[in-house]
């Protein structure tokens, strides 16, 4: 496949053309291309781990990694997903220059996020990881592995360093934001490719079966899916921190029991917490909400107006925030109080 050097991703990535509707529809091409290819028999041949602490770690990993395979995760995958093999054409990202090898698809993936990660453009590495497991599930113990396989094609055990997990929790109405910042600080979290963003939105359609971008009408919005949503949100959390990740969870946090909840969660996985409540005025959420396009949210303008008529009770330990500022004075302003609360 001849491909024009300008069509080229690290060519666009130089260019910092990489906004987040492109990202997006890249992981979804990758996670659809590794759908659609073969299982391979045996395990992933491509993961050879050359230094002592890698191996170390891959020994650590070599049960959950038999599973992995046994359960199909190994497939004929491209094997050379980088930037410069991914082109931008006009149906989208398209990767070319497959060696069809029998790889962990978890490890195929890895190969592009080490790319992006070592290039300086963190954010969409880690915009892309969340986005493949949102649509292509792993599990907290498959997103475990990403530190090690990213060490591995890098050849650099710095990727490795220890970084104990920690809980974000983002609340506030809709239109505040609260994805937008979740995105910003997913990459600062943890070792690479940072952390684990669970969003309610998203949760709410896999308990369906529908995709992240699956519109619901308000029926739907019952006491019963809020109950199962959050649910299966807190129990995903909790596993990711059970396995060394730190987790940021996106959701409106109306209620005081789900904020508890969230404290709760993190005393009893024994991490940091810090809960950020964010705010700006309706007039301002409601232009947010009406822009969207695309996106995982259900809410209009007049969920907007629904949710200014209700109170959120006392916020205690939340850090309040007004976003109707700058985006980058609101991702220093939340990392700022992210850090004091280093343990």
């Amino acid at each position: 496949m001849s491909v024009p050097p300008d069509m080229l991703l690290s060519e666009v990535a130089e260019r910092r053309d990489l906004d987040h509707a492109l990202l997006m529809r890249l992981a979804d091409r990758i996670s659809a291309m590794h759908a659609a290819a073969p299982e391979a028999a045996g395990s992933s041949a491509a993961i050879r781990a050359t230094l002592p602490e890698q191996r170390a770690e891959l020994a650590r990993h070599a049960a959950h990694l038999a599973e992995r395979a046994a359960a199909g995760r190994v497939r004929r995958g491209h094997g050379a997903l980088r930037l410069d093999h991914i082109a931008l054409t006009e149906t989208g990202p398209e990767p070319f220059g497959s060696q069809d090898v029998a790889i962990d698809i978890l490890f195929d993936l890895a190969n592009l996020l080490e790319d992006m990660w070592c290039r300086g453009l963190r954010a969409p590495a880690n915009m892309i990881a969340n986005r493949y497991v949102d649509v292509m599930p792993q599990g907290a113990r498959g997103w475990a592995l990403l530190p090690l396989f990213l060490s591995i094609h890098a050849n650099d055990v710095d990727l490795l360093a220890d970084a104990p997990p920690r809980l974000i929790a983002i609340g506030g109405l809709s239109g505040t934001g609260k994805s937008t910042l979740a995105r910003a600080l997913g990459c600062w979290m943890n070792r690479a490719p940072g952390a684990r963003v669970l969003r309610s939105d998203v949760f709410r359609k896999r308990i369906m079966g529908l995709p992240p971008e699956a519109r619901l009408p308000p029926s739907h919005y019952t006491a019963q899916s809020d109950a199962e949503t959050w649910e299966a949100l807190f129990e995903s959390a909790y596993d990711h921190l059970s396995c060394g990740t730190s987790v940021i969870i996106d959701a409106v946090f109306m209620r005081r029991s789900e904020r508890d909840v969230a404290e709760m969660l993190a005393d009893r996985a024994r991490v940091s917490f810090t809960g950020l409540w964010l705010e700006a005025p309706e007039r301002d959420r409601i232009a947010r909400v009406n822009a969207r396009s695309g996106d995982a949210s259900d809410a209009g303008a007049e969920v907007v107006r629904e949710q200014s008529r209700r109170s959120a009770g006392e916020l205690y330990g939340w850090h309040r925030m007004r976003v109707n500022r700058p985006p980058e004075t609101v991702i220093a302003a939340a990392r700022a109080v992210i850090d004091r609360q280093r343990r």
